[in-house]
């Protein structure tokens, strides 16, 4: 199937700057936007169900919202190197570490 859509040139941009982070061409990258939120939408049909008393599915457990979050607010100038430098002083679990600075921004 063919789609056309029209975009204002800053949002075709922002979309071939995304889709260049990704690795993909335009119209792959927009593929995969698609499917994603195809996804979320079975994942929320997903969870009513669940809620109705029928068992979890591996798809249940994906949290859709987090990972575009991740997606969303990922900064690809740092490099993989500067990441493990960073981490390299992390001396406990990085899950102890991520909750407690959750719970020091709550408080």
């Amino acid at each position: 199937m063919t789609i056309n859509i029209e975009l204002r040139p800053e949002e075709e941009q922002a979309l071939l700057e995304r889709a260049q982070v990704s690795g993909r061409d335009l119209a792959g990258y927009v593929h995969q936007i698609l499917q994603e939120h195809l996804r979320t939408s079975e994942h929320d049909r997903s969870q009513a169900e669940a809620a109705n008393g029928a068992p979890p599915t591996w798809e249940d457990l994906i949290d859709y919202e987090a990972i575009a979050s991740c997606e969303k607010e990922a900064d690809d100038s740092i490099s993989l190197e500067e990441v493990r430098a960073a981490t390299s002083e992390i001396k406990d679990s990085m899950a102890r570490v991520v909750i407690e600075e959750e719970r020091a921004e709550r408080f």
